[in-house]
């Protein structure tokens, strides 16, 4: 047929196979026709042209009938020609390369992918001979694959993925080679470090991916373990939900590898704050331990914890020395420390409202009998039961959520100490809230005391601190948003309730709002008195209520027919935003995940309100600070003013950089909720010395901890606490030289180490 190829116009080299198709499909017709059919035609055609006396003529009479007869066959059967190429296919084989960051160890002063490439590059022969017979498909693995030409490993072949898992590597090599039998086989070059593998098992799912791929599979592991120096946290199990105050454990597999006999420290930190550490006890011949670690959550959330051992000279991963979990962490019960100093109605409707709340675990004390009462009892019977100063305020003080003085002076029954105590417990993230009324503020002795340090205002000595005259609160509306002022959703509605709600009687005088303090109402229009207040100390939250007639919003409403609901969802209002309930945050995140791996990419919703809870509109978030937006707006506006006085000539670059150091961009910057750990007024954003120890937070290993600055063998213990502080295994009360690793003995005393 090559001859009508050619006479067609079609090249016989590529086109090397031709088929013959006839119109209808049924061949039983096409068999008939030309085994019936063709022969019957041709006899009649011959036999009827017995007549015709001349042989030539009959001759060509035939010819044409037959011309005539295949002619209308063709028109019948419409025959086509098909011209094909055929060629055989050949299978596949899939070269799988790990492309795992696992590679980047050294094995015998070799890297791990080094090794592969040198098998690569010395079987090249090899390789190139199967593709002569199969199609050599090369993938880059790790937690999936990707298809990489042959030509292209060399320059592409780089470990960058986090890690690897072979049971989805295998899934996706089973998708794309769908067919039986069309993957012929599998090289598989690795390390074998699968993170989603249990140590020293392999997974019935991974086992069951294999058998399905129906392929043989062949492995090349690049380096071994052996002389492999390391220390890892392999896996760490905690619960997803963990409750404020109660203990919380975690347990966790240490791996060790060639790093001898010795007491390694193993610390769980929530940011910078060491919550709890322990001491794992390795030898040689051990290479894992099975380890459970205690805390309490002090604070609700979504917290990032991390647990962490210490790094070691020589070894070949120090990523896996830490890792991070998450653990949301829920109230189940909001603890209250309620000190009344004298029964009224007051006390009565608040600690109704506490007590009939679900979430709230109420631990109430009042006050009956004074000092100065003219009754026949000696001092130490002036109470139904004994004030447990000494409990409350030393041994359980960091158990309680909110602690509320209510109208109470704390002499005779707390010591001033405890005052102290208070002080740190909201410092640390505690919650405070005074009440007043005649025994409160300067009237309960606070003046001067760390109760004044912690309120959100400062006394001024007056002749009558309180006054017993009625009033009509009225909202600074410039925090009509605040979620404490918050009676009902609708703004409007909620602004017509607080002007409807009844007046009140007696108000606290001379107290003089901070600088950074929110004042939320006041007694009147246009009056200077504040009656509600709020604000932040350290990184906890107070608040001040100048009345002790709060009642008057339920007993007068519920007397004129109306309910008591307001009074108690302004109560309630009063304790999530001083607990620092996540609704009350000024900036919330939401991401579209739990969790990410490595370089993908992640979308983070935020809301961000300003001081006064107002929608901050089009401002970018720095999510490093809480104040970063107001201090990088005023950093911009310092710097692009000082930079044209010193291009000008009028500032001298000494003057410049005085003015746009930390500490002069931030005067102008409202840093009231900024975190602010040691209390000294400046944010922690800026603060050169965040626990304020003195110590530097360039060089002082653990930045918010006032207890500790050094860590001499960079274990995660600071000395302080360290029974052995130069790590060499020789505590230090015996060690003569204990922050000299190198030396722990010196027999003759002269000074120098054994």
């Amino acid at each position: 047929m090559n001859w009508l190829a050619k006479l067609l116009g079609i090249d016989p080299e590529i086109y090397n196979q031709w088929q013959l198709h006839w119109s209808p499909e049924n061949p039983f017709l096409i068999f008939a026709v030309l085994g019936v059919v063709i022969p019957l035609a041709l006899w009649f055609f011959w036999t009827s042209l017995n007549r015709v006396g001349s042989g030539s003529r009959r001759l060509f009479l035939f010819v044409f009938r037959v011309a005539a007869f295949i002619l209308l066959l063709l028109i019948l059967l419409k025959p086509e020609l098909e011209f094909r190429k055929s060629q055989s296919l050949k299978n596949s084989i899939a070269v799988l390369l790990d492309n795992s960051k696992s590679l980047s160890i050294k094995t015998d002063e070799s890297l791990r992918i080094d090794l592969i490439k040198k098998a690569l590059a010395s079987n090249a022969a090899y390789l190139e001979n199967l593709s002569k017979e199969f199609n050599v498909d090369y993938y880059f693995a790790s937690n999936d694959i990707e298809k990489v030409a042959a030509g292209a490993v060399e320059n592409l072949y780089k470990p960058h993925r986090s890690f690897t898992d072979l049971t989805s590597v295998f899934d996706e090599l089973a998708e794309r080679y769908p067919g039986p039998s069309s993957l012929q086989g599998v090289f598989l070059f690795s390390d074998g470090a699968d993170l989603t593998q249990e140590t020293g098992t392999i997974s019935r799912n991974l086992v069951d991916r294999v058998k399905a791929l129906g392929s043989q599979i062949h492995t090349l592991q690049a380096g071994s373990n052996e002389g492999f120096k390391d220390l890892a946290i392999e896996a760490v199990s905690a619960s997803d939900f963990g409750f404020v105050q109660q203990p919380l454990r975690i347990s966790l597999t240490v791996f060790s590898s060639s790093m001898g006999n010795r007491n390694i420290p193993l610390v769980l930190k929530e940011g910078d704050r060491i919550l709890n550490s322990k001491i794992v006890e390795v030898r040689e011949d051990t290479k894992r331990y099975e380890v459970e670690v205690e805390f309490i959550p002090q604070h609700s959330g979504k917290r990032i914890y991390s647990i962490g051992l210490p790094k070691f000279a020589g070894e070949f991963i120090l990523a896996n020395n830490e890792k991070e979990f998450e653990i949301n962490v829920v109230r189940d019960r909001i603890r209250v420390l309620h000190l009344n100093g004298r029964p009224s109605w007051d006390s009565r409707y608040l600690r109704e409202v506490l007590a009939h709340n679900p979430k709230v675990d109420l631990l109430s004390f009042f006050i009956l009998r004074n000092i100065g009462d003219d009754v026949e009892a000696p001092t130490t019977e002036l109470s139904l039961i004994p004030f447990p100063s000494n409990l409350l305020f030393d041994d359980y003080l960091s158990s309680f959520d909110l602690i509320i003085f209510q109208n109470f002076k704390y002499d005779p029954f707390i010591d001033k100490k405890y005052l102290t105590n208070i002080r740190k417990y909201v410092k640390n993230g505690g919650a405070f809230l005074m009440i007043g009324g005649d025994l409160s503020f300067q009237g309960g002795g606070y003046t001067s005391t760390p109760i004044e340090e912690i309120l959100p205002v400062h006394f001024e000595e007056i002749n009558r601190p309180f006054e017993d005259k009625s009033f009509q609160p009225a909202l600074n509306h410039e925090y009509f948003r605040h979620p404490i002022l918050r009676l009902e959703k609708d703004l409007d509605l909620n602004q017509e309730i607080w002007h409807s709600l009844p007046p009140l009687q007696g108000i606290n005088r001379g107290l003089l709002p901070d600088k950074n303090a929110h004042v939320l109402t006041r007694s009147a229009k246009g009056s200077d008195d504040p009656l509600l207040v709020v604000g932040g100390f350290g990184e906890g939250r107070t608040a001040l209520l100048g009345t002790d007639s709060m009642w008057n919003w339920n007993f007068r409403n519920v007397g004129s027919g109306g309910s008591g609901r307001y009074f108690q969802r302004f109560w309630n209002n009063v304790i999530d935003w001083l607990i620092a309930e996540p609704e009350t945050l000024r900036l919330q995140l939401e991401s579209d995940k739990e969790s990410y791996q490595e370089g993908e990419q992640v979308l983070i919703k935020y809301k961000l309100l300003k001081k006064n809870y107002q929608p901050a509109a089009d401002t970018t978030v720095n999510p490093t600070s809480s104040v970063a937006i107001e201090i990088a707006q005023a950093a911009e506006e310092t710097i692009e003013e000082d930079i044209t006085d010193v291009v000008t000539g009028e500032t001298s670059v000494e003057e410049f950089e005085e003015s746009t150091s930390a500490e002069a961009i931030l005067g102008d910057v409202d840093t009231g909720d900024a975190p602010d750990l040691d209390g000294d007024g400046l944010a922690d954003a800026v603060d050169d010395d965040d626990d304020g120890d003195g110590v530097s937070d360039s060089v002082d290993a653990f930045p918010r901890d006032s207890t500790e600055s050094v860590d001499t063998d960079s274990d995660g213990v600071g000395n302080n606490a360290d029974e052995d502080d130069d790590g060499d295994g020789v505590v230090d009360a015996s060690d003569v030289f204990p922050l000299d690793g190198s030396e722990s003995i010196d027999t003759d005393g002269d000074g120098v180490g054994n």
